[in-house]
This record gives C-alpha cells, sequence and structure tokens, in this order.
C-alpha cells in the first residue's frame, strides 16, 4: 500500500506546532515565576505579522504577505496566468526523506509523491474533474467526471498546506525579520524565532516568497535535555511560465 506523502509532510511540521505550542505554555509560566527568559536571541525587538516595525536586516516587509486567505488566491491566480511547478524535499531527524511535486497550469493543478500517489483537479467549463495518477504508464485521467468546483479550491487549499506554515506560525509573536535574499530563483523574505526556557529551546527558520507568502524554506529544530529533533522542508525546484510541462489527461 502506498503511503500519501502529502499528509506526512503535514504531519512532520505538524508535530514541531504541537512542540512550539507545549514550549509556549512553558515559557508562559517562566515568565511568571522568573524573568531571566531569552527571547529571539537576546534581541527583543519583533517583527512578526502583526508588528514589522521591529524588523531586522534592512528594509520593513508587507506584514498583508501573511493574510492567508489573500495569499492563496495569489497563488492560484499565479498557476493560471503564469503556471508553477514547486519540487519539495522533506527531511527530518527521524529519518524521513521524501519529494512532492505541486503545479499549475491554467485550469488545471496535480500533485506527485516520490511513491508514484498522484492527484489532480481540472476546471472544464462549469465542471470540476478529479483526475489519478498511473505512475507505471506515467498517465493521468480522470477519475470522477464532477466533483463539483467547491472541491477544486478546498483540496488546493489543504493540499498545499504544507507551504503555507509560516503563515499560521506568524499568527504569534516573535518572529525577526532578517531581510531579503534570492532562493530557488524567487525573491523571499527570510525570518527566524528562537525562545528557550530552562533545558528546552526551539528555533525556526523560514524563507518566505515575497510575492506569493508560501514557504520555500522551512526549518525547525527543538532541543530537551541535550537532545534535539528537527525537520526540513526545502525547494529544490521551481519553475514557472514555460517551463511547466501541461499534463495531458487520457
Amino acid at each position: 500500500m502506498k503511503i500519501n506523502k502529502f499528509i506526512l509532510v503535514s504531519l512532520l511540521f505538524a508535530t514541531f506546532s504541537l512542540t512550539a505550542c507545549d514550549l509556549g505554555r512553558l515559557i508562559s509560566k517562566a515568565n511568571n515565576d522568573d524573568d531571566d527568559v531569552s527571547e529571539n536571541d537576546g534581541d527583543k525587538s519583533k517583527g512578526g505579522a502583526g508588528d514589522n516595525s521591529g524588523a531586522q536586516g534592512g528594509d520593513n516587509y508587507d506584514d498583508s504577505i501573511f493574510d492567508k486567505p489573500e495569499s492563496l488566491k495569489k497563488f492560484m491566480d499565479f498557476g493560471k496566468n503564469t503556471g508553477f511547478e514547486i519540487t519539495t524535499k522533506a527531511t527530518s531527524s527521524d529519518g524521513t526523506d521524501s519529494d512532492v511535486l505541486f503545479a499549475m497550469k491554467g485550469n488545471t493543478w496535480w500533485m506527485i509523491d516520490d511513491t508514484g500517489y498522484g492527484t489532480g483537479y481540472r476546471l472544464d467549463g462549469g465542471k470540476c474533474a478529479m483526475l489519478s495518477y498511473d505512475d507505471t504508464s506515467n498517465s493521468w485521467s480522470v477519475l470522477i467526471a464532477d466533483v463539483g468546483e467547491s472541491q477544486y479550491e478546498a483540496m488546493f487549499e489543504s493540499l498545499s498546506g504544507y507551504l503555507y506554515k509560516a503563515n499560521n506560525d506568524f499568527a504569534n509573536d516573535g518572529f525577526a525579520y532578517e531581510g531579503n535574499m534570492q532562493y530557488a530563483g524567487r525573491n523571499t523574505m527570510k525570518f527566524k524565532y528562537s525562545r528557550s526556557v530552562a533545558t528546552v529551546s526551539i528555533k525556526h527558520d523560514y524563507y518566505v516568497d515575497s510575492e506569493l507568502g508560501i514557504s520555500l524554506y522551512e526549518y525547525a529544530e527543538t532541543s530537551s535535555d541535550g537532545e534535539k529533533e528537527w525537520a526540513k522542508l526545502e525547494t529544490t525546484s521551481f519553475k514557472t511560465g514555460n517551463g511547466v510541462i501541461p499534463i495531458t489527461v487520457a
């Protein structure tokens, strides 16, 4: 039985989200008991979604990029008008090593993981078809002719969730902006977060696409009593325009 790596990638970072929340509760308690808590590597200025006045590394950034509904709309419009093909590698300290391809061209979007599992959706007039990928013949076919147009957007939002980890985390305070940089051929904004209390600490790093608001690089690390766990998502390829080859559906 094939494992759906889309779910695996989401679970990989959900694990670290829970760890961060648990640490947040520890920090809250520690702040009440002891003021000696490190914050943002000793720099108490913050540059998060709600406040970029303390941004580090140069120019301020437009924090509306972390509005997920707006970002999703931009991302889908970009796929329809320009096209994208993003390959992402997920690795972690527990031995996870997997790749996911997410692509869109015109009114069709699709995903394939390295087990050969693939799914996609195509709008054709007023109908939305659910597509299925056969890795043995490297071909696509219509699985369900009409699943309803609402599922086209709902599944796009659901399966692209691993690219929106930063948006969820930036709802919390404490991220520091470190300036702009090129990554995977795209303009990105670099952010970091670090917090510790007692023997527990966490660290996050993100490179967020300046135009689309998706995370092209994510790193989460949790250390406790000398033991460290980490998880990383990195974009290994980002194709646009003519570089994106549309799929052919039988």
